[in-house]
């Protein structure tokens, strides 16, 4: 009878671990990627300040971007380059800044380079979860032989919007792509209708979430065109965040995951 109590009070403990484990990993795992201006409207003449980092909820900046991580940058006013933009290293965040030398509709947009590396096999679920992951990619995934790493890579993609005076003549240039690989774009003018592409193209049925300054978090799926609508009670400074996956010819090959976030201002 002791031996048979002795193994159900394992059983109870080994699921309690496994349960918080499940619970756990993925808020260790998961930290947010975004630039975050430090204000929506900016003068004539000033000097606009958008900041990226990751943290772990927006609009925290906890860990900064270094510039040698950059692959590509698009820093735009009214839909035409700005001349030498800065970039400057910080711990907390990575600064990006330009002078506003003419009124309208500005944006800032940074991918990163690849990064990769194998995610331990007692992380793996918490990771796959993370990520949104489908329960057939999960499955296959437990159904390698051993205690195997998932091999993964990943790439950053950050957008943000910008207004300087006023954005009212310009803000259809919202409307267009800056040709990151996943990427956020508005589908009206009243900035409360978006776009997810990938590849250029509309990203159906797939999941969105996004998160106010207040760090309250709604999710959202996109329809047949790759749209979503936020409801009203979603408003002022918010970030939008999806993750698409690559998936590998078989479950033991590398799982590559591309991660859009864009940032504005509903009310700008």
């Amino acid at each position: 009878m002791n031996i048979i109590k002795n193994l159900k009070v394992k059983r109870v403990i080994t699921r309690l671990l496994v349960t918080l484990n499940m619970l756990v990993l993925p808020t260790v795992l998961a930290h947010e990627t975004f630039l975050l201006p430090i204000q929506s409207v900016w003068e004539m003449n000033s000097n606009v300040e958008v900041r990226m980092a990751s943290g772990l909820s927006f609009p925290d900046l906890t860990w900064g971007v270094n510039q040698e991580r950059i692959s590509s940058s698009t820093v735009q006013l009214n839909g035409k380059n700005v001349a030498s933009p800065l970039f400057k290293d910080g711990k907390a965040f990575l600064t990006v800044s330009f002078k506003a030398s003419e009124a309208g509709f500005g944006v800032v947009a940074i991918s990163t380079k690849k990064r990769s590396g194998d995610i331990e096999h007692k992380n793996t679920e918490g990771y796959l979860e993370e990520i949104g992951a489908s329960e057939s990619i999960k499955q296959a995934f437990r159904a390698l032989p051993g205690k195997p790493p998932l091999h993964r890579s990943y790439v950053k993609h950050t957008k943000s919007l910008i207004c300087v005076k006023s954005c009212k003549k310009s803000q259809d240039l919202s409307l267009k792509p800056v040709g990151q690989k996943l990427e956020f774009i508005t589908a009206n003018e009243d900035l409360n209708r978006f776009q997810l592409l990938l590849d250029g193209k509309p990203l159906p049925h797939h999941d969105v979430k996004v998160r106010n300054s207040e760090k309250e978090l709604y999710q959202y799926r996109t329809d047949s065109r790759g749209m979503f609508s936020i409801g009203e009670q979603v408003s002022g400074a918010v970030m939008l965040a999806a993750v698409a996956i690559t998936l590998p010819e078989k479950p033991d090959g590398l799982y590559h995951s591309d991660y859009a976030s864009l940032v504005l201002n509903t009310k700008q």
